[in-house]
């Protein structure tokens, strides 16, 4: 009894014991699952079924403990032995249509094999799963519950709860490569309904078999989506005019007492101090010595005045007096963590803090714009503030639900970059749209002057807030399939696609892919891609004949800048680290670090936030 077929026979027939003759069709309601899912798990039709569906049947048979043990010995030792008996012929499947088409060739021996066991593109190998954890309360979501496509995500990322909650990695490899982590993370974090597509619809069928579906339940699910993939949520386009109108009274607000206030302070300033001068030595050199009980009770004004306009957090300095040590500098550590693309800027921004304020300590973590964003939790409201690339969507989970608030900073322009032996230095935007494009060119040579070199795409992953400005306002579309590891050539099970295309996890990695491919073409944020000792090969392309600008990124009219925004879980607490470096950053000094670094500050003595900063 070695075989697959019997090995299978044994678990099934050691299941139907345990169920102790379950109806099915109660079955069916109990567990979420489609009666002809549990039928087919009962009678053993068809290949061995995920331990998801039946770990799902035994809990709703009230099966527990080391019956339930029992089971899955057996049900391992079936799919132990399925590998055994087929894992060559998938190998040599693989070998011989090494010419062929991949997408063709997993899709035939998809049904031969369990769809869990495929750890790596190529070659396929056999690593079993640690055993899930799954929840008390465990009923499969039903999409046709969705009557949106906000809903239907929502209930996507109740199908990976159902199955145990599996790690990204896992969902990777489970889906035979296609979703790789980045795009899992886009896909259960973002606000997917203004990015459907087809691709959208092959991703969501990969991601309900990796979490533990058969064919016919995640027929299911692709169907829901397809049904809702235009059906935006009913109340975004009522609620988005409401919050417009109610932002516009409240700024109107915020810029009337702004000048108030300013006033107030002017005329703080101009008063005579009666008090002594200070003794030497006793404040730092360039501050001046007025009365902090002044200062302090304006920089909670101008706070207030933030907050009501809606663009920034924690104690904020206004028109533009230096502040006191007391009134910005904290003690401690501060977490800066997202956007690589604002790292060079960062950094420039710590080294300027913590030269004024010794008992500071500023860490800055280039994760990704998304990742940094993830990262702040009510737990670290105090210590830590994420980098985003542009501003969260208004209705997005962390604004509307969770209660982030935003303070845009500078203005970041970025470049889109290529090789110089593409010998391309420009290309206007609809050529740039058409080189991403489903039927676009795959090599330079189509462009006037271009050499005869393909065209090698450099992307950020799917998680980079980068990647998604450039989506959203250069191409207007997403940018092509997955399709290269190295970046040179095209994978083997990715023979297909139309042109070669990798992701970077990093700017600095895009460009010095860049640099050192003839061909390649990617983004990033102007500064570090200017920088031509480290990357001597890369080229800025103008676009409509537009050079990228940082001093000028709005007044050109170069389609590619966004500002930098900090963002924070709600209002830092009063003297937290995050709420005195904010107040920093709304100071004359840290203006002057920013425009030293190239970058133009959003913040400024006459305006709360500037234009091309602000919101769309």
């Amino acid at each position: 009894m070695d075989s697959y077929l019997d090995r299978k026979a044994d678990f099934t027939r050691d299941l139907v014991d345990r169920l102790g003759g379950a109806d099915p069709a109660s079955l069916a309601r109990r567990t979420g699952l489609l009666e002809e899912t549990v039928r087919a798990v009962l009678a053993g039709a068809g290949e061995l079924p995920s331990w998801e569906v039946v770990s799902a049947c035994l809990a709703a048979a009230g099966v527990e403990g080391g019956d339930v043990a029992a089971v899955r010995e057996r049900w391992a030792a079936a799919e132990q032995a399925m590998w055994e008996e087929r894992g060559d012929d998938l190998r040599a499947g693989f070998e011989r249509n090494r010419n062929g088409k991949p997408a063709r060739l997993v899709e035939s021996h998809r049904p031969k094999t369990p769809w869990r066991r495929l750890v790596s593109r190529h070659p396929v190998t056999f690593e079993p799963w640690a055993m899930p954890t799954f929840g008390a309360a465990r009923e499969l979501p039903d999409p046709a519950a969705a009557g949106d496509i906000r809903d239907f995500y929502r209930l996507l990322a109740g199908l990976r709860e159902w199955a145990g909650s599996p790690r990204q990695s896992e969902i990777e490899k489970r889906s035979w490569g296609t979703l790789p982590d980045a795009t899992i993370s886009a896909m259960l974090q973002k606000d997917r309904w203004r990015t459907t597509s087809d691709r959208e619809r092959v991703r969501v069928g990969y991601f309900a078999m990796a979490c533990g579906l058969p064919e016919a339940e995640v027929a299911r699910w692709v169907g829901a989506y397809e049904r809702l993939r235009h059906v935006a949520p009913p109340d975004d386009l009522a609620r988005a005019r409401a919050e417009a109108a109610d932002l516009r009274r409240r700024l109107a607000a915020a810029e009337a007492e702004a000048r108030d206030l300013r006033a107030r302070l002017a005329a703080a300033e101009s008063r005579p101090d009666p008090r002594p001068a200070p003794p030497a030595g006793g404040a730092r050199p360039g501050r001046r010595w007025w009365d902090p009980r002044e200062r302090r009770s304006l920089s909670a004004a101008v706070a207030a005045l933030l907050f009501a306009g809606g663009v920034g957090a924690g104690r904020a300095m206004g028109a533009g007096g230096d502040a006191v040590e007391r009134s910005f500098c904290f003690r401690g550590t501060l977490h800066l963590v997202g956007s690589t693309a604002f790292e060079k800027t960062a950094d420039a921004i710590r080294r300027g803090y913590e030269a004024l304020c010794e008992d500071a300590r500023i860490e800055v973590e280039p994760i990704g714009s998304n990742e940094g964003v993830r990262a702040l939790t009510p737990e670290n409201a105090a210590s830590t503030i994420a980098m985003h690339d542009g501003h969260l969507e208004p209705d997005s989970d962390e604004i509307r639900a969770r209660g982030f608030r935003g303070f845009p900073v500078t203005l970041v322009a970025f470049a889109v970059v290529v090789h110089k032996d593409a010998n391309v230095t420009g290309l206007t935007v609809e050529e740039l749209r058409s080189v991403y494009s489903d039927g676009g060119p795959t090599g330079w040579s189509r462009f006037r002057g271009g050499a005869d070199v393909p065209i090698r795409m450099v992307s950020r992953t799917e998680g980079s807030g980068t990647r998604t400005i450039f989506e959203e306002q250069v191409l207007r579309q997403p940018e092509p399939e997955l399709s290269s590891r190295d970046c040179r050539r095209k994978d083997e099970i990715r023979a297909a696609a139309r042109v070669i295309r990798c992701e970077r996890s990093s700017q600095n990695q895009v460009l010095e892919t860049v640099n050192r491919l003839p061909g390649a073409i990617g983004y990033a944020e102007l500064h570090v891609a200017a920088d031509g000792r480290r990357y001597p090969n890369v080229r800025i392309l103008a676009l409509d004949g537009r050079r990228a600008d940082a001093a000028s990124a709005a007044a050109n009219r170069y389609p590619f800048a966004a500002p930098e925004v900090f963002y924070t879980y709600g209002a830092p607490p009063n003297d937290s680290p995050a709420s005195a470096f904010l107040t920093f950053m709304a100071s004359d000094q840290a203006r002057r670090i920013l425009r030293q670094a190239g970058a133009a500050p959003c913040v400024s003595r006459d305006t709360l936030v500037s234009a091309p900063c602000q919101a769309t």
